[in-house]
C-alpha cells in the first residue's frame, strides 16, 4: 500500500508541478487593435448588486462605440430590471432583455445568455455576473489578450466578506482553483473556468452549437461549455493583470455557502472522461492522505515516512499558489496557507461526495 501511495504522490507532484510551469512561463499576448466587445450579463433578483455592476460597465476606460452591454433580466420579481432600464435610458450602448420563462431545455442562465448572444452585435462575448464588479480597465485588458488566434480568455474574481479572515480563507481556497485553470491554460488544456470573469467568440459557440447537450443541466454555463468548445478553440489564454480583476460579492450565509460549494461539485458527472479522471484520480488521493495521516496517528508509520510523504504533496501545492499569487499581486493570502492544508481535504473529499451524491437548491 505504501508503495501505491508512493507512486500517486509523485503523479501529484508532476501534475502540480506541470500546472505551475504552465503559469510561469505563460505567454501574455499583446494586441494593440481595437476590436467591438459585446458584454453579457444575466440579472435575477440582483437590485442590491445591479447598479454597481452597470456603474463599473459604463466607466470602462474602452471607447464606447466598440462596446456594448446587454443586460438580461431572468424572471427577477424585486426591482432589477426598474434599475436597468434606468440606466439604458442614459446610455446608448446598454440594451436590456427580459425573459418570463424558463426554457426547459436551456435551465439556469443559459437561457438568458443564449438570448443576448442572438442579438449581440460583435464577435468578442466578454461575460461577468450580476453581482460582480469589474476594474475599469477589464475590456482593455480583454482586447489586448485577443490576438487574432485567440478564441477564449479568462481572468481572476476575487470574493468580499465583512469577515476579513474568512474573506482571506475562501479566496485562498479559490486561488488554489484558479492557479489550476491559470496553469492548465498555458499548457493549453481547456479544463475549467469560472463566469464571473470570462470571453469568447461568438463563432466558437456557434460552432459548438451553442448550449446544446448541456442545455437541461441547471449550472455549467462556463466550465461545461468550454468543455464543449474545446475542439473549436484555437488558443486560450489567462488574464493575471490586478486591472483584469473582478470583485463579486461573497455570501455571508453558510446555508447558502454549502449549496453553492455542493452545485459546484455537482458538475462531475457531466464532465469530459478525461476530466473525470483527473478529479477522480485527486479524490482518491486525498482520501487516501487522510487514511495515512490516522495511521500515523495511531502509530502504523513512522514519522520519517509521513514527514516525505508530507512534504511530496505541501511542496508543490504551495509552489503553484505562490507562483499564481506572485502573478496576481495577491501573496499576503498565502499567510492562510497552513490552515488551508489542513482543512482543505476534508473540504474537498465532502463536497465532492455531496455535489455528486446529494441534492443541492438553487440560488433564488
Amino acid at each position: 500500500m505504501i508503495t501505491l501511495f508512493y507512486i500517486c504522490s509523485s503523479i501529484y507532484f508532476l501534475i502540480l508541478i506541470l500546472l505551475t510551469l504552465g503559469i510561469l512561463f505563460q505567454k501574455v499576448p499583446v494586441s494593440k487593435t481595437l476590436k467591438n466587445i459585446s458584454v453579457i450579463v444575466s440579472a435575477k433578483n440582483e437590485e442590491k448588486n445591479i447598479g454597481k455592476l452597470l456603474e463599473a460597465l459604463i466607466s470602462q476606460d474602452y471607447p464606447k462605440n466598440n462596446y456594448e452591454i446587454i443586460v438580461v433580466d431572468d424572471r427577477s420579481d424585486d426591482d432589477t430590471y426598474k434599475i436597468i432600464r434606468q440606466f439604458e435610458k442614459l446610455h446608448d450602448n446598454l440594451t436590456s432583455l427580459q425573459i418570463f420563462q424558463e426554457d426547459k431545455n436551456l435551465k439556469g442562465k443559459k437561457g438568458a445568455i443564449s438570448k443576448a448572444i442572438s442579438v449581440s452585435k460583435y464577435d468578442i462575448l466578454a461575460f461577468t455576473d450580476a453581482d460582480c464588479k469589474p476594474d475599469k480597465l477589464w475590456l482593455s485588458i480583454l482586447n489586448e489578450h485577443f490576438t487574432s488566434k485567440v478564441d477564449f480568455v479568462a481572468g481572476y474574481s476575487f470574493l468580499t466578506f465583512k469577515s476579513k479572515f474568512f474573506s482571506y480563507l475562501k479566496n485562498l481556497e479559490r486561488a488554489a482553483l484558479f492557479a489550476v485553470i491559470s496553469g492548465s491554460f498555458g499548457l493549453g488544456w481547456k479544463i475549467s473556468c469560472t463566469g464571473g470573469n470570462m470571453a469568447y467568440r461568438k463563432q466558437i459557440f456557434e460552432q459548438a452549437n451553442g448550449f446544446s447537450g448541456i442545455g437541461h443541466i441547471r449550472s455549467g454555463d462556463d466550465d461545461l461549455l468550454l468543455q464543449k468548445m474545446r475542439k473549436f478553440i484555437r488558443k486560450i489564454r489567462f488574464m493575471f493583470s490586478p486591472n483584469s480583476h473582478v470583485i463579486s460579492s461573497g455570501n455571508d450565509k453558510t446555508n447558502d455557502k454549502i449549496q453553492q460549494e455542493t452545485r459546484r461539485g455537482s458538475k462531475w458527472r457531466y464532465y469530459t472522461s478525461e476530466i473525470k479522471l483527473l478529479t477522480l484520480f485527486v479524490f482518491l488521493y486525498y482520501l487516501f492522505f487522510a487514511l495515512f495521516i490516522i495511521y500515523f496517528i495511531f502509530g502504523s508509520i513512522s514519522t520519517s515516512l509521513f514527514i516525505t510523504l508530507l512534504a511530496i504533496k505541501i511542496l508543490p501545492e504551495f509552489l503553484i499558489l505562490l507562483s499564481f499569487l506572485i502573478k496576481i499581486k495577491k501573496t499576503k493570502l498565502l499567510s492562510l496557507f497552513p490552515i488551508i492544508e489542513l482543512i482543505y481535504i476534508p473540504y474537498f473529499i465532502i463536497f465532492g461526495l455531496k455535489g455528486t451524491f446529494g441534492k443541492y437548491k438553487w440560488k433564488q
